[in-house]
């Protein structure tokens, strides 16, 4: 059983938890994913299920969407609802001050990752010294935000919130832009919900629930998107049957043992090798280009 399985994942499970439930489901032992959400957040989660666990750096992931919820007034220790919280501020929030720093937040930007991020610091991971209390210094990395609109404005319990739709970069920390958002603001803010709506071309609507999966059961194959649909966005060729054998082998391809090409130059793009009959066979790059020739560079036998 090989594809890519797009879950909407429900809050409450860890990015690791899904992937043994659909390890366990599926009677799978190779079952990867292309990116974690945190515990809170909801949404689209992308696996890679058999063979498609070899082609995560090959797909187009980028960029990404979110529905993001804030809450005004309130800084915790995670920059998101579930931490402890570490200042409250009663200045009140304007709508019209959210929309005029929000150009300020949009195009590239500077984010320093939160303690609570995977990232390493001297080989540690920064969520592991955050929970025995340590707070390190954290270099700064540069992402792009393509899209942040401010969608809703309204209170409640008390307190401003906003919902914003955010489309960026990976390595965004959504969590750190709302909180970098609140500082500006001069009054603080937290995430309090968050919704990744799509990594990629992989969107909700190709998302289905656990529900449905442990309905299912093993029977998946369905719900599944082939690798070779999931890498579309390479040209293909086509090997003759002859030639079958030798690309399965990971041995140079000759332009007399291609059904059909491109005339492409050689590089660091790759293409679809593909049979006669449609299945994929490996990806490769073309080496030469005063005649043809390919190298297979992940085989899928």
């Amino acid at each position: 059983m090989d594809g890519i399985l797009v879950i909407d994942k429900p809050s409450g499970p860890t990015s690791h938890d899904i992937v043994n439930i659909v390890r366990r489901v599926a009677g799978l032992r190779r079952v990867g994913h292309t990116g974690t959400l945190d515990p809170m957040a909801t949404g689209v989660m992308v696996l890679l299920l058999g063979r498609a666990t070899r082609i995560g750096r090959f797909l187009d992931l980028d960029p990404k969407g979110y529905i993001a919820e804030a809450i005004f007034g309130i800084v915790t220790d995670t920059q998101d609802i579930t931490g402890r919280t570490v200042r409250e501020s009663a200045k009140n929030v304007n709508i019209d001050d959210i929309k005029r720093l929000i150009p300020n937040f949009t195009g590239d930007i500077w984010q320093v990752p939160p303690m609570v991020s995977a990232v390493k610091i001297r080989g540690r991971p920064l969520y592991k010294l955050a929970r025995q209390g340590r707070e390190v210094e954290r270099p700064g990395r540069l992402v792009t935000i393509y899209e942040l609109e401010l969608v809703d404005f309204f209170e409640s319990d008390g307190k401003h919130k906003a919902i914003f739709r955010i489309v960026c970069s990976g390595g965004t920390y959504i969590r750190t832009l709302i909180h970098d958002l609140g500082e500006k603001l001069g009054t603080g803010a937290t995430l309090s919900s968050l919704t990744r709506t799509k990594v990629g071309r992989f969107t909700l609507s190709d998302a289905v629930s656990i529900d449905i999966i442990k309905a299912t059961g093993d029977d998946i194959h369905h719900l599944l998107i082939s690798m070779d649909s999931a890498l579309s966005h390479f040209p293909e060729v086509i090997v003759k049957d002859e030639a079958v054998a030798l690309v399965l082998n990971g041995q140079k391809l000759e332009t007399d043992m291609l059904e059909r090409y491109l005339e492409l130059g050689a590089g660091k793009k790759f293409l679809r090798i593909k049979s006669r009959s449609g299945n994929l066979l490996a990806l490769g790059q073309i080496v030469k280009t005063d005649h043809v020739v390919i190298t297979p560079k992940v085989v899928f036998n």
